[in-house]
């Protein structure tokens, strides 16, 4: 594992889109990630979940991913934000947070440990 770059973190919020017609009028919204939680009748509710889109870069190439999951999972937290995005994005600025990526395009976020913690001088 590699220490890598960010180049960029991105939070795209959900959407609800309400829809009248057949369904080839609804196919673009569903190549463009949305699903369909209602139909009846040629009425569709789509509904496209958050997303907090990363590109990170190191000796092996660059790559995207969707990390929405993992954030929560670092902050033990249910939802996610834009403002809780903004606290990752500068967790990794203050180096506070690495991300580590192999040559397989597999990554890993570690929090940092500071060796300097509780030491007095």
């Amino acid at each position: 594992m590699e220490k890598c770059s960010v180049i960029y973190v991105k939070y795209e919020p959900s959407d609800t889109i309400e829809k009248q017609g057949k369904r080839s009028s609804i196919e673009k919204y569903l190549k463009q990630g949305y699903y369909i939680k209602e139909s009846r009748n040629g009425y569709w509710v789509l509904v496209k979940p958050v997303q907090v889109n990363i590109k990170i870069s190191n000796s092996s190439g660059a790559r995207t991913f969707n990390i929405k999951q993992d954030i929560l999972d670092l902050y033990k937290k249910d939802r996610i934000s834009g403002k809780l995005t903004d606290k990752f994005e500068k967790d990794i600025q203050m180096e506070k947070i690495s991300i580590y990526m192999d040559a397989e395009g597999d990554y890993e976020i570690r929090k940092e440990i500071n060796k300097n913690k509780g030491v007095c001088s």
